[in-house]
């Protein structure tokens, strides 16, 4: 572990990985009735509101013992009112496997800035619950009350700011702008993006209704929202591992926006979409494939890396107490990207 301290709260590039905990075999999920669902079947509530199983595959799991109200397992005829509390007991539980190492990079008495890695989501997702990015760091820290106050998608490496506790995130979320000012990636670009010096780019963005990808996000002028983000061309070079000379940029992206998939849409937009992105790359192809089957190693072969080449590199913030903002960086980077950086001369 390589530490290199400069303050008792202000670490820099502190590497801590943490052994992967096993993810246990039985999980329970509670929720709470709602007032729209009250004197309704209790599969029909679980159905209605939780639709990754039918009522009849809920009721079959009534049946089973696997749903509590109140503590007491449940009955098939059973009605339920607003506030019941419900759980499902998942049996046999697992989940896709996923990085667990993270960097520390500044932590005071209210926050907590560390590093994520690619393919690890931040919050919970239809198949992961133990091992999201938040809880990984709360036990590898030991505080259970980490909360994260924006998020990276699941294949986005880099720099996260955490409150440490619930008053803190209550606190602080509505000032958020003031305190986390600016945002800084790198992404690795299909191509050699002409443009020298500093390119904004303005292109309003929504996702389409009847698209093939729903979560894709498409330039419309006449319905999309306001998004704008600052390019600029910092390297260009050879795209590592392949047979055929395929040409690369890496770029450095300053989000001035906040939307879905920003950066990846308008460098897609571009003409120079991400390399790996399976939304925005090669027509979406590879992102419909894999939502029937697993991707092969020729798959990721044409898509050149195993995940996108996007990383939220630094971000310049101004914490409370702190009398003058500071930039904290991140190079939690994949090892696809860092031979990609290296071809384009960048360490």
């Amino acid at each position: 572990m390589g530490i290199n301290i400069s303050h008792p709260h202000f670490r820099l590039s502190i590497f801590a990985p943490m052994e992967s905990e096993e993810t246990p075999s039985e999980m329970r999920f509670e929720s709470e009735v709602r007032s729209e669902q009250r004197n309704l079947l209790l599969a029909e509530a679980l159905a209605a509101r939780f639709t990754y199983h039918s009522q009849a595959e809920w009721q079959q799991r009534i049946e089973a013992g696997d749903v509590l109200v109140a503590g007491a397992v449940a009955n098939g005829d059973q009605r339920v009112k607003k506030g019941d509390k419900v759980t499902y007991i998942v049996r046999n539980y697992s989940e896709p496997p996923v990085p667990t190492h993270f960097e520390i990079l500044y932590e005071d008495e209210e926050f907590l800035v560390a590093g994520k890695p690619a393919g690890i989501p931040v919050h919970h997702t239809g198949t992961i619950f133990f091992n999201t990015f938040t809880s990984v760091l709360r036990r590898g820290t030991h505080n259970d009350g980490l909360i994260p106050m924006h998020r990276l998608d699941r294949d986005t490496s880099g720099v996260m700011l955490f409150a440490k506790s619930q008053d803190t995130s209550v606190r602080y979320q509505k000032s958020l702008a003031h305190i986390l000012l600016r945002k800084i990636y790198l992404a690795v670009a299909e191509g050699n993006l002409e443009q020298e010096g500093v390119l904004d780019v303005n292109i309003p963005l929504c996702e389409k209704n009847g698209n093939s990808i729903s979560t894709q996000m498409v330039p419309d002028y006449e319905n999309g929202k306001t998004c704008h983000t600052r390019f600029r061309k910092v390297a260009t070079g050879l795209l590592p591992g392949v047979a055929k000379a395929r040409p690369i940029s890496v770029v450095e992206c300053e989000l001035f926006t906040g939307r879905k998939h920003q950066i990846r849409a308008h460098l897609a937009a571009l003409g120079h979409p991400i390399v790996g992105d399976v939304i925005y790359n090669f027509g979406g192809r590879f992102y419909l494939k894999r939502c029937d089957e697993p991707l092969s190693e020729e798959d990721f072969t044409q898509l050149g890396a195993p995940s996108q080449l996007l990383h939220a590199f630094k971000v310049e913030l101004q914490l409370p107490g702190w009398r003058e903002p500071r930039w904290i960086e991140s190079r939690i980077w994949t090892p696809s990207m860092a031979e990609a950086l290296h071809a384009c001369g960048i360490e």
